[in-house]
């Protein structure tokens, strides 16, 4: 079902307050850049476009200035958001059955994967070449090197081919893993932060016993690769566990490798002492409902999570502080995934030129700036935003703890902790299917077993 807008369900007053202000301080340098660039912006005046995403703060971030752009180009955006499972289904099939109805999606990397080699996204390089429809002021370059490249590929025999050929989205906004939890309840049991599996369930028993109306730990669970992508890669890179490996001179998975039969039993028994019995249908919704009520103490999910509920005014505003994502027992290092909210152009869309200077303006450094400083879009994939004072300032207010610091230590080791390649979608969904099923009580060994011969047969 078509939802509307989360800036429309209640929750987001707060943010169009601040964007408003935001927008009447940036509008006008935007505006001024607008002038000064050197491409029409009304080149496609009285078109309309529809603009497809996930129902997150990051479409909040752009629709609270979607007026702006609609006065800067005379092009009407509709949005169409849709929550999360939905979302990515519903783009599959949009886009697998070269429907024109979208113009601009979102997407991310992996999701992405799956689109390119059947022509279903469009090629960006002609349109970031092209100085009638870029403006120079625009400045690719200042989107972060590893954003830039993560999203630069070639399809070779049907597969992804990373590190070089074209551009298929452009960075919208980006995610690093983290365990972020709940000060005030820690402390008021005297529970040390974990920082392995092991770890954890020991620190739920205590918080169980202590307090039964708590969860101890949110993380997602649905059947879907979604609830693989946070928690899970991330903890299981540490424990040395790979999607995929080349064996013999062949593609392979090592899912059913002792490194992850050894990382899924802990895995496995934490999430049986730890999280909500609701586990197998909890998406990043229960995720930060539950830490931001309090009545979850702790979750490991994108970085953001923390700081929205953090915001001065929230009932949760300075408890939620941050560390970095558990590791295994006998790991050095912690390892945390990186998603990338990106943009694109439907390869089937009527309407590409127009599209483009959407995403162009929508990705642009006062659009993303703007974003920032509102609170909602947290990590800017531009460099020129973390190096600005307004947004650097705002991020390392009180109530947000460690906020800032602990990101930095993160995002040094953070890195797409999946093998680029076709196939990613329906790979990590059975994954995510297997999981259930061993938290339920299924063997570890013999369902990855079974989850490694699934893949194999597809691949």
């Amino acid at each position: 079902m078509l939802r509307t807008l989360a800036v429309l369900r209640g929750h987001s007053a707060n943010f169009i307050k601040k964007a408003l202000i935001c927008s009447m301080l940036l509008a006008g340098a935007a505006i001024t850049q607008a002038n000064a660039d050197d491409i029409n912006w009304r080149q496609f005046e009285g078109t309309s476009i529809v603009w497809a995403y996930d129902i997150h703060l990051y479409a909040d971030a752009v629709a609270a200035q979607l007026p702006e752009f609609e006065k800067l180009s005379g092009i009407k955006v509709t949005p169409e958001l849709y929550p999360d499972d939905a979302y990515w289904n519903k783009l599959t099939i949009q886009l697998s059955t070269k429907s024109p109805s979208w113009d601009v999606v979102g997407t991310g990397i992996q999701p992405a994967w799956d689109l390119a080699p059947g022509q279903l996204l469009e090629p960006l390089d002609r349109y970031l070449n092209d100085p009638k429809l870029t403006a120079a002021g625009y400045d690719y370059k200042d989107f972060f090197p590893a954003l830039r490249d993560a999203l630069t590929w070639k399809v070779k025999e049907g597969q992804i081919e990373p590190g070089s050929g074209q551009v298929w989205a452009i960075p919208h906004g980006f995610e690093n893993i983290q365990l972020f939890y709940r000060k005030d309840i820690l402390d008021k049991h005297g529970i040390k932060v974990p920082t392995t599996p092991p770890e954890m369930s020991v620190a739920c028993e205590k918080l169980r016993a202590a307090d039964p109306a708590i969860t101890p730990l949110g993380v997602r669970g649905v059947r879907f690769w979604s609830s693989i992508h946070t928690a899970v890669i991330s903890i299981a890179r540490s424990y040395g566990v790979h999607d995929f490996i080349i064996k013999n001179g062949k593609l392979d998975t090592g899912l059913d490798a002792p490194e992850s039969i050894a990382f899924h039993k802990d895995y496995v028994d934490m999430i049986k002492k730890c999280a909500a019995l609701s586990f197998a249908n909890d998406n990043w919704y229960q995720v930060v409902d539950g830490i931001s009520s309090g009545r979850t103490a702790m979750a490991i999910d994108s970085n953001m999570f923390g700081f929205w509920n953090d915001v001065a005014g929230k009932p949760a505003s300075g408890k939620i502080a941050f560390t970095p994502p558990l590791r295994a027992p006998n790991g050095k290092y912690f390892e945390s995934n990186i998603w990338i909210w990106s943009l694109a152009i439907n390869a089937a869309s009527q309407k590409k030129a127009a599209a483009w200077l959407f995403i162009q303006w929508a990705t642009s450094k006062q659009v993303e700036l703007n974003g920032a400083v509102a609170g909602k879009l947290v990590n800017s994939p531009r460099a020129s935003t973390w190096s600005d004072k307004a947004w650097l300032e705002y991020a390392a207010k009180p109530e947000f703890n460690n906020f800032v610091d602990t990101f930095k230590t993160v995002q040094d080791r953070a890195q797409l902790a999946f093998t680029a390649r076709v196939g990613f979608g329906e790979a990590m969904n059975a994954w995510a299917v297997a999981m259930q099923k061993m938290v339920k009580g299924a063997d570890v060994k013999a369902t990855l077993s079974d989850l490694a011969s699934e893949i194999r047969s597809s691949m």
